[in-house]
């Protein structure tokens, strides 16, 4: 094998290794719990309670995150 294809093959792997540790930040509770925070703060539903908004916005996040996963290539 020569220098070029052993490179090639190097970067891949790395990228391989990059993704891989992306996909599974995306599917954290810590990614998860972010995005709901941050909804929960942005957006207010009205005549629902705050434990309510909370308990939606984190099965909207977790939702989020299981798009962005499987668009990804996440199996």
């Amino acid at each position: 094998m020569d220098i070029k294809s052993m490179m090639v093959k190097a970067a891949e792997s790395q990228a391989d290794e990059i993704r891989n540790s992306i996909l599974e930040t995306i599917q954290s509770e810590e990614t998860e719990k972010y995005i709901a925070e941050k909804m929960d703060k942005a957006i207010n539903i009205p005549f629902v309670k705050d434990e309510k908004e909370a308990k939606i916005f984190r099965d909207v996040a977790d939702l989020i995150t299981d798009v962005i996963y499987y668009v990804s290539g996440g199996k």
